[in-house]
């Protein structure tokens, strides 16, 4: 935490240089410490398709990124090359999703910063986060966390426009970025674009997302996407018998295709699933979440803001959760997890795959309940054209000055 308040500290005055560079409105960055992905890829590939003049640049991390950013019919700079310092400081507006360090923030002073963050948060986040959990007592390090919390409220200062993808997300924003509510603007996720279908997912899935992981046209798709545990997975994840899965789901079509955040121990999963024709456990990287949940038939996940975002199909969402009394002492929730589920989360296998094959013979279910509370309680800005409500809203304040 230290250190990182020290390289903040020097990166200043090339950060106050940059409001004296002359920007070009029309260019536009993108970036995601994660990689070629999510909403500002989506972005990015939408304004490079359908919104010239503006021009999307990608900041790659790698080679491998800079070349997929190409493949996509981007402009991509690599960070850290004398080309990328300068598109930064010639630079009109800016996207983060993560933080500034999803690109080179050191030269955007005077740029007009846009924070899309990642969904509807259900874990508290940013200035909500009590960051004394992770220190001792002592006075100096309480002194070093409160400097850190007042470097990162001053760097969100620097934002201008958040973007928020629901009704929930707006007051929590609000809170954990220490922001004006004149600053959030309430216009959807570019994810509900993908989710949705059309254009942005024809882009981002790149053909026949079911094809890809094996799974035919006729076949019921759930996808299960469990959140990462800090503490790592082996002292929460349920084992799978295989013959428990087949016979619970005998006479269904009913196919599982399990996409483990990328920090979660694949070791652990492999140990614990079954190897078995309806069962697919997939590595991170092998399709674009957003693409996988717009194909899926049904949705499994925990403390994942995934399921408010899939809460715009109005499709059945099941919660595996058996370890939420340890969970929630580890990190805080904005609001009760009961609050979300109305308690009806499962903690162990055979009831989740029941509830499953009962929504997929189309019975009404608990995990329809799920979907339709969790879509009135979050109140998604999710009607069509959410990417060309981003682009709009944010040429229209960058004119107004």
């Amino acid at each position: 935490m230290a250190a990182s308040l020290v390289r903040r500290a020097w990166r200043l005055p090339l950060y106050v240089s940059g409001r004296l560079a002359r920007r070009d409105p029309q260019t536009w960055l993108f970036g995601n410490e994660k990689g070629f992905r999510d909403s500002p890829r989506y972005l990015a590939e939408h304004i490079t398709a359908e919104r010239a003049p503006l021009r999307a640049w990608w900041v790659a991390r790698t080679e491998r990124e800079l070349k997929q950013a190409a493949a996509a019919g981007l402009d991509a700079v690599l960070r850290g090359t004398s080309e990328s310092a300068r598109l930064h400081r010639r630079a009109g507006a800016a996207f983060l999703t993560h933080g500034f360090q999803d690109v080179e923030a050191v030269w955007l002073g005077g740029a007009f910063l846009v924070h899309l963050f990642h969904g509807t948060a259900l874990k508290r986040t940013g200035l909500d986060v009590d960051f004394n959990r992770f220190t001792d007592a002592s006075l100096g390090s309480r002194f070093v966390t409160g400097l850190h919390r007042w470097s990162l409220a001053r760097g969100w200062s620097q934002v201008k426009m958040f973007v928020a993808p629901s009704q929930l997300a707006m007051p929590r924003y609000v809170s954990a970025f220490e922001c004006d509510p004149a600053t959030v603007h309430v216009l959807g996720s570019p994810r509900f674009d993908v989710i949705r279908g059309g254009p942005a997912y024809e882009r981002a899935a790149a053909g026949d997302v079911r094809g890809q992981l094996g799974v035919r046209a006729d076949e019921h798709l759930v996808a299960w996407l469990p959140t990462w545990r800090e503490r790592g997975d082996a002292a929460w994840l349920p084992e799978l018998d295989g013959r428990l899965l087949q016979e619970l789901l005998a006479g269904t079509s009913v196919v599982v295709v399990a996409k483990p955040h990328p920090y979660s121990q694949l070791d652990i999963y492999r140990e614990r699933l079954p190897e078995h024709q309806r069962f697919r456990l997939l590595p991170e990287a092998k399709v674009d979440v957003n693409c996988l949940m717009h194909v899926a038939d049904q949705l499994i996940t925990d403390y994942s803001s995934v399921s408010f975002d899939y809460s715009i199909l109005h499709r059945p969402i099941h919660f595996l959760a058996p370890d939420i009394a340890e969970y929630g002492r580890g990190r805080d929730f904005y609001e009760p997890f009961d609050t979300i589920t109305q308690g009806r989360q499962h903690d162990a296998w055979e009831p989740l795959l029941r509830s499953i094959a009962q929504s997929a013979a189309g019975a009404r279910s608990d995990a329809l309940e799920n979907t339709e509370w969790i879509a009135e309680h979050t109140g998604n800005r999710d009607e069509p054209g959410t990417i060309d409500r981003i682009v709009d809203a944010v040429s229209g304040a960058m004119l107004a000055g």
